[in-house]
């Protein structure tokens, strides 16, 4: 036995251990608990513009990403994702070990990738179907399970899928130990709630009201997955999209609303007369689950547009934790809507029939984003409020225009547009989710975890 070789291993694998959080040992290629990690069959994605890779492309749709700088970073295909380079899921899939690591669009999907895992996402899309009309076509979250389902007949019936032979057990087998990503509601509020001259869901519904709404939309969603066989599913909360650098150029800073408490009616929603103006390329409000509270620092005195480089860029401040800087009443509102997603998870993990053999991790990107911002010069961060890539103040009024030049220094920004995170940002992100142990990231347990069920 080469006792050398296997103390050289142990070696380095217990130094992997002691450089560095779980996290930060899998973003540095490193598997943190010295064992190869357990590779899942399959993933499908279903949720908005944050992890969209290109089903909006050929539809009349302002939500669209297909140009560039959009996917700048991106080597791999042609563009479509709303940011720089990877999203989280893309990330995700690759520590989840499927090989080829990038799931494909369903858009342009062939029967023969239908069992690895497909991505349904669609940018401007809505628990809801009405909300992001105003952008366009997109496919909400109903029309996406509508795709998988319509995926799972064609792996039962294709040919072309030889491992199922026409056996639909084999296929609710096998779906049953695949990976179920959803991510939805930031447009329901961004492109629908928080939108009064364009929806009336502000006036007909309180902030709790309407979060119980959307609530039993998702479940019903969710349960037809179920239906087909989902049984492992990652549920990603929406971040504190009133700190994004869209919202923070609209704030007056030296007026900033007070923010209603849980029992407020949606009247503070109206008075902030809170509406999405459209830039070229479909400014939309996918990229809630990118930030958890930088401080607004410069936001008074970054009028222009891109700059590269970070040249002008204010230092980070991470935020104190009351979120001073931010918009309070949006995020107030957008709270209650988190709190009844993880109250649905607890309900579904309980068991009661309802349900029976699923599993459910919470995503709780809000407290994930505020880590990140309080560490940010650990993650290599200099700009917290402000895009890479975008026009006007925080260079977020308008989107990444056509072939605009974006910042040079991306892996500084923690945003890439007024909206969606940086392929940085999306790294640590789904490292967090792969691998944290804390229940305050992401409960009960870690996709990692969840996979090796």
């Amino acid at each position: 036995m080469d006792y050398a070789r296997i103390a050289l291993v142990v070696a380095v694998a217990a130094a992997a251990m002691a450089c560095c959080s779980p996290e930060t040992a899998i973003i540095r290629g490193v598997a943190a608990w010295g064992t190869p990690q357990p590779p899942s069959p399959c993933m499908y994605i279903f949720g908005d513009s944050l992890v969209d890779n290109g089903n909006n492309n050929n539809i009349l749709s302002l939500a669209r990403a297909n140009y560039r700088p959009y996917g700048i970073d991106f080597h791999e295909g042609p563009p479509g994702r709303f940011t720089n380079g990877r999203t989280m899921v893309d990330f995700l899939s690759d520590m989840l070990g499927l090989r080829p690591p990038l799931v494909p669009p369903y858009a342009t999907a062939r029967p023969a990738d239908l069992p690895r895992g497909v991505n349904f996402a669609s940018g401007a899309s809505g628990v809801l179907a009405e909300t992001g009309n105003n952008l366009g076509g997109h496919y909400p979250l109903s029309e996406q399970v509508d795709h998988f389902r319509a995926a799972v007949a064609d792996m039962a019936n294709s040919s072309a899928v030889a491992t199922f032979r026409g056996n639909a057990t084999r296929v609710a087998e096998h779906v049953g130990r695949c990976v179920f990503f959803v991510g939805m509601g930031s447009n329901d509020y961004l492109n629908n709630y928080f939108m009064p001259d364009y929806y009336s869901t502000a006036q007909r519904y309180s902030p709790r009201d309407y979060a119980a709404l959307l609530l039993r939309e998702y479940a019903a969603q969710v349960a037809e997955l179920y239906a087909l066989g989902a049984r492992k599913f990652v549920v990603a909360g929406v971040g504190q999209i009133g700190c994004i650098p869209y919202e923070l150029a609209r704030m007056n800073n030296d007026n900033q609303p007070d923010t209603p408490s849980s029992s407020s009616s949606a009247t503070a929603v109206r008075s902030q007369n809170i509406g999405i103006s459209i830039g070229i390329g479909g400014g939309f409000g996918g990229g809630g689950s990118g930030i958890g509270g930088g401080r607004s620092t410069s936001s008074n005195t970054n009028t222009g547009g891109s700059r590269s480089g970070g040249v002008n860029s204010t230092p980070a401040t991470p935020d104190d934790g009351g979120g001073s800087g931010c918009n309070e009443t949006i995020n107030s509102v957008v709270a209650m809507y988190n709190r009844g997603l993880l109250a649905m998870v607890r309900r579904l993990n309980g068991g009661g029939g309802q349900m029976r053999g699923a599993r459910f991790v919470f995503l709780d990107t809000v407290a994930s984003g505020k880590e990140m911002a309080a560490s940010a010069a650990a993650h290599g961060f200099t700009v917290l409020d402000r895009g890479c890539c975008g026009v006007g103040r925080n260079n977020g009024q308008i989107t990444c225009l056509p072939l605009q030049r974006p910042c040079d220094d991306r892996g500084a920004y923690m945003f890439w547009d007024a909206f969606h995170p940086t392929e940085a940002a999306n790294r640590i992100y789904a490292a967090k989710a792969f691998g944290s142990n804390n229940t305050a990231e992401v409960y009960p347990i870690n996709v990692r975890q969840l996979a090796a069920l």
